[in-house]
């Protein structure tokens, strides 16, 4: 699976890139520090599975590069930050968010997160694909 963590955080970069390159791991894994970057590895590699993204990224906030990848796409969004305020979980979600994780998080939760968005989109997937043949 195919994950692009754009994040100006060095510590939870090096800590997700550690965690799923971990033995019964598969994920290829691009890193990014900001936002026009991401948008640009997005558009080249159509078949990102996730993102993984923090709140602040050197040329805009998380929430600006949110909202530009729901310009263009439904890939899962996984925001990962120390921001605890309601306020702001909530904007993200409202912004197109599938996920929000609070720092510190436990690592296996995160990676079965990872995995249920993962499922949820494959099931999407099949349903579209079934109600399109459903049509014709």
């Amino acid at each position: 699976m195919k994950i692009v963590i754009a994040d100006t955080d060095n510590n939870t970069v090096e800590d997700l890139f550690s965690l799923l390159k971990s033995p019964g791991q598969d994920w290829e894994i691009t890193i990014s520090n900001s936002g026009k970057q991401c948008l640009d590895i997005l558009k080249k590699n159509g078949c990102t599975d996730v993102v993984a993204l923090g709140m602040q990224l050197v040329d805009m906030p998380g929430l600006d590069l949110i909202k530009k990848i729901r310009d263009d796409s439904d890939i899962p969004i996984v925001v990962l930050s120390n921001e605890r305020n309601i306020d702001t979980m909530v904007s993200a979600f409202d912004a197109g968010a599938n996920d929000y994780v609070t720092k510190p998080y436990n690592e296996q939760i995160f990676l079965a997160r990872l995995k249920a968005l993962m499922r949820r989109r494959a099931w999407d997937t099949q349903a579209r694909e079934k109600k399109i043949a459903n049509h014709t």
